[in-house]
């Protein structure tokens, strides 16, 4: 009987999970040499990352992925591409088809563990079999799980949650060695997991504690057993192939869990918003909240309120006790919230955090996702409740139509996930000059002209670097990146253009978005270098591009801005985006200005022949980036290369003029030197290793 029962158990998973697979992938996106669907936001360098990795040789930590990053020393991990699957199918690379992706066998193995682990909860505490299925089909078609499958697909994986629930109402033995392993195998997935998870066994600890009265020390003695092998496991497959204080970001409080987010349906993929409620109305929240999305549907709601009525009422014993429940539910509660407590757009209570404890919990910056244990155990609080509350036939019917209501008030967002929609790209992402094809044949690296993890170029090339064969990348979208070198190399990529070093283009192609900055390069190299433009980007090279030859692009490089004076022969740049800035400039909305980056930046411009020799004098208005740094800032201007003032600038704010002089060329160079540049984490007012000093308000030119 109990072998009969497993089988009908299986056959039913089996069957639900590849229904719901076709349901959420369609029959294209489905094929393991499908890479069509990896082409938008995260999803993009999921398969990259496995891409780059697959290709490179074995390493270790067995999860270093340095080419896809160069100079980052990076892992697999920080492309969130499953370092448990990537690894595992690395040993098979050379039997495997070339655009190999197994995100798709990922998809319907969550699936299926999903209603699996969801089942066996239930079931051992009903003992109802077809009670148990019914119930866990709410689990497989949660908002908060079809949500992550769009967007972050290692962030699927929300079985871990339920298996973790799973371990403490079972009778074994080896629950410690099962918690362990849980623990250990999140870890191979993705991070936030193994937050959530060790956080789940803390707070049963602390339950323990104080229920059984269990030494402290013995509780000090597990979590020990669980931090160590965490902290191997993390060194061997790359977690500290960056620094610690790397893996820690801004967004505490920002990417949080809003108030109204159990009643709000305001759902969205990467391409759309939508609802996922055909009873309720969307309702607003604020930026960074979608990280907290957790709509619990009609019936999601309806559970709420059991969950509350078992706590001051009927008082069942569900999946835990409720006391336990309270001591595992409202710290997640509570730290999902954040110290912004918000109910839509009205911010309640903001409670200041010191440099200190924000540093601490800048560890889980998308905090809004720790509501996921609370939301699951809302489901098996309620499923459990309606079966105790009830005899079992009327408990069977009333479980099914709460089903069926759940799945009719989800049913406008679920449309939005049918057959792969919301990985259908747009057409405005799509390159279409034949100047990419063939492109990884002729060139060993594609790189960016300023390094910068998530640019904009990446979002434009990435179905390009999938499809090419580049041995190195440093065009990347990682989650993580050592910031330190990644603005050192910036500089020291800025600082060898300027040396006009011709040795970093060797089978290397650059690419560039900014027009300014690729002028500058233009202004130093001139026809040394070949410059072309598609869909616009610009792409340099020392050779020809795919034997194109010389190209017909570098006119557009050679029209500098023309300064054109008014009647009274003044001309001030007050408007940042008129202003010529090459290399070396950082605009941000807040400062109004061009934010000196680095240690050099430059200014390129033209000038009318008739005003030339009239110019005598060019001003200069510059204040401090940043006003708690004290010491004095170290300027060089250099006008045509020619060094012509020094500063020590001691004021927040300086205004100072030069003697102009016109080049022989058509254009004009202004170079800013900076010798001591700082950051904000030089100072210890932040993480940004972006070394910020001036900030050009505006310049004038006189007759």
């Amino acid at each position: 009987m109990k072998n009969f029962l497993s089988i009908k158990l299986h056959s039913f998973l089996v069957i639900t999970s590849l229904l719901i697979f076709f349901y959420l992938l369609g029959f294209d996106f489905i094929k393991i040499n499908n890479q069509e669907w990896f082409n938008s936001g995260d999803i993009s360098t999921y398969q990259l990352g496995w891409k780059y990795f697959r290709e490179d040789i074995w390493r270790f930590p067995i999860g270093l992925n340095p080419n896809y990053g160069i100079y980052l020393n990076g892992s697999v991990i920080f492309s969130d591409s499953i370092p448990f699957f990537a690894i595992f199918f690395k040993i098979f690379k050379n039997i495997l088809p070339i655009d190999f992706q197994y995100f798709s066998i990922w998809i319907f193995i969550c699936l299926y563990l999903q209603l699996f682990f969801s089942f066996k909860i239930i079931y051992n505490l009903t003992s109802n079999f077809l009670y148990s299925l019914i119930g866990s089909l709410f689990f497989c078609f949660a908002t908060i799980f079809i949500h992550r499958g769009a967007i972050h697909l290692s962030l699927f994986a929300h079985w871990l949650i339920l298996s973790g629930f799973y371990i403490e109402i079972i009778e074994s033995k080896f629950k410690n060695l099962f918690r362990t392993i849980n623990i250990l195998l999140s870890l191979t997935i993705h991070f936030y997991f193994t937050i959530i998870l060790f956080l789940f066994f803390i707070l049963n600890q602390i339950y323990d504690y104080l229920d059984k009265q269990i030494k402290f020390k013995k509780i000090f003695i597990e979590i020990l057993k669980k931090l160590i092998p965490v902290i191997l496991l993390m060194y061997f497959i790359g977690y500290f192939s960056i620094n610690l204080n790397d893996g820690l970001g801004w967004g505490y409080g920002f990417y949080n869990f809003n108030l109204n987010s159990f009643f709000n349906p305001s759902g969205s993929t990467n391409f759309n918003n939508f609802s996922w409620s055909l009873f309720f109305p969307n309702q607003s929240y604020q930026n960074g909240e979608l990280e907290g999305f957790s709509y619990l549907g009609i019936t999601g709601i309806l559970f709420l309120l059991l969950f509350i009525t078992n706590l001051f009422y009927k008082k069942y014993y569900t999946i835990f006790s409720n006391t336990k429940l309270l001591i595992i539910c409202i710290p997640f509660f509570l730290l999902a919230v954040s110290n912004n407590i918000n109910f839509g757009e009205n911010n309640i209570l903001s409670v200041p955090f010191n440099k200190i404890i924000y540093l601490i919990f800048s560890g889980i910056r998308a905090s809004g996702r720790l509501i996921w244990p609370v939301y699951y155990l809302i489901f098996f609080v309620g499923i459990i409740f309606i079966y105790k509350h009830f005899e079992k036939k009327k408990a069977l019917f009333i479980i099914l139509s709460l089903f069926i209501l759940q799945i009719l008030d989800l049913s406008q967002g679920l449309k939005n996930y049918k057959f792969g929609m919301q990985y259908k790209v747009t057409e405005s992402f799509n390159l279409k000059d034949d100047v990419w094809s063939n492109l990884g044949d002729q060139f060993d690296q594609i790189r960016l002209l300023e390094p910068k993890n998530q640019s904009r170029v990446y979002q434009k090339i990435n179905k390009i670097l999938l499809k090419e064969n580049f041995i190195k990348t440093d065009i990347i979208y990682l989650a993580r990146v050592n910031r330190e070198i990644i603005t050192n190399k910036k500089y020291e990529l800025i600082k060898k253009y300027n040396e006009k070093n011709l040795d970093i283009f060797n089978n290397t192609i650059f690419l560039s978005d900014e027009t300014k900055a690729v002028r500058n390069l233009y202004a130093l190299y001139g026809n040394e270098l070949y410059y072309y433009f598609a869909d616009g980007l610009w792409l340099i090279s020392s050779t020809p591009i795919n034997k194109l030859g010389k190209n017909d692009f570098s006119y557009r490089l050679s029209d500098f801005p023309k300064i054109n004076f008014n009647k009274k022969n003044l001309l001030k740049f007050q408007d940042i985006k008129k202003l010529p800035a090459g290399l070396g400039w950082i605009i941000e909305k807040d400062n109004k200005g061009l934010i000196v980056d680095g240690l050099q930046s430059t200014l390129l411009f033209g000038i009318h022949k008739k005003d030339c020799k009239e110019i005598t004098k060019v001003k200069f208005e510059m204040v401090r980036f940043f006003k708690k740094n004290k010491d004095s800032i170290k300027l060089k201007l250099l006008l045509n290369n020619k060094l012509v003032k020094k500063l020590n600038i001691d004021n927040y704010r300086e205004e100072f003029d030069i003697d102009f002089v016109c080049s022989g060329n058509n254009f004009t160079i202004i170079d800013f030197i900076i010798d001591n540049p700082l950051s904000s984490y030089d100072l210890k007012l932040g993480l940004n290793r972006n070394k910020r000093s001036l900030i050009l308000k505006s310049l004038s030119f006189s007759k």
